[in-house]
């Protein structure tokens, strides 16, 4: 291993250690909610979404930006619906993002034995015969606000390596990479790129990839989302490529009323990666669009997802 290499895996496991500094009464706030939550987790699942759903209707009451922002998006998406239909999927949205206040909870404190009890899997036979053969395997999945749970669930099966922009809150930001590196997962500081990824899926790591999110990188094109030019990163092609990885999509949705979770592998992407990178992007984004179709509800549309025009068109935001 470089000296290189070496001060990069140094940076990221540093991300996990738990700092004096942590203590500061300026994050005592923080730590008073995560205690509570780590207390109210073992209450039913039902009683958790009925506390979270009422939390998301006040994020949405106070948060005019982000309520403005997921408006746009499901308008753009969800054409075909309503004025009302569209309101009331915005509405669903924050609630389920209430609700997975407490799906991350149980991702990072709830046994195994309990999320393997919530959870119905449809397509796990898919991932074990590639596991089984020796194969690299990317999932592709996107800003869901389940992903946490699903890394766990899966992470049962073959430890995973994903990627994560660091938090700006120190404390958060070390739960957050604490809770996704249990069960031998590798997190990577999304600024290190795709050689950390690469490297562990050499080394029979599941990769997770989100790649839906807009930040300008020029390592992009644009490709059709929802029917809407998306500013789309390639780098998943790369990953395959390089990983010799088959890519699997991947999504998991919380069932109304906390009755529990339901989780898809879909099929393999065919053809991928075609060597076209438009074609590949727009592959990837159909496979995105069937599993945000399948739960609407789910999906991070508080995100700037169509912020990158082509020239001449203005942001819709």
């Amino acid at each position: 291993m470089s000296d290189r290499d070496s001060k990069s895996e140094k940076s990221t496991a540093a991300q996990t250690h738990f700092e004096w500094s942590f203590l500061h009464p300026r994050f005592w706030g923080l730590w008073f909610f995560l205690i509570l939550l780590r207390l109210l987790v073992f209450l039913p699942l039902p009683a958790l979404h009925f506390m979270g759903r009422a939390i998301g209707r006040l994020f949405y009451r106070v948060n005019d930006k982000r309520r403005r922002i997921a408006g746009i998006n499901i308008a753009l998406c969800f054409p075909d619906l309503s004025e009302e239909e569209q309101q009331r999927l915005v509405v669903g949205h924050f609630e389920a993002y209430g609700a997975s206040i407490f799906d991350l909870a149980i991702s990072w404190w709830s046994s195994a034995s309990r999320i393997r009890r919530l959870t119905t899997v449809f397509g796990m036979d898919k991932f074990e015969q590639l596991i089984d053969q020796g194969q690299n395997v990317v999932f592709l999945t996107g800003h869901f606000i389940t992903v946490d749970l699903c890394g766990r669930y899966m992470s049962h099966y073959n430890p995973g390596v994903t990627m994560m922009k660091p938090l700006k809150n120190p404390v958060l930001n070390w739960m957050m990479y604490r809770g996704r590196e249990r069960n031998r997962n590798v997190v990577v500081n999304r600024d290190q790129g795709l050689r950390p990824m690469i490297r562990s899926l050499r080394k029979g790591y599941t990769g997770y990839f989100m790649p839906d999110e807009d930040f300008g990188s020029r390592a992009s094109v644009f490709a059709p989302f929802f029917g809407v030019q998306s500013w789309t990163v390639t780098s998943l092609s790369m990953m395959a490529r390089l990983g010799n990885a088959k890519v699997l999509p991947i999504f998991m949705h919380s069932l109304p009323g906390g009755k529990g979770y339901e989780l898809y592998i879909d099929p393999e992407l065919e053809d991928f990666p075609s060597g076209d990178d438009v074609v590949d992007a727009t592959i990837m984004n159909k496979a995105l669009e069937e599993g945000i179709r399948r739960m609407p509800e789910m999906y991070a549309w508080t995100f700037k997802l169509f912020k990158t025009r082509p020239a001449g068109e203005k942001a819709p935001y």
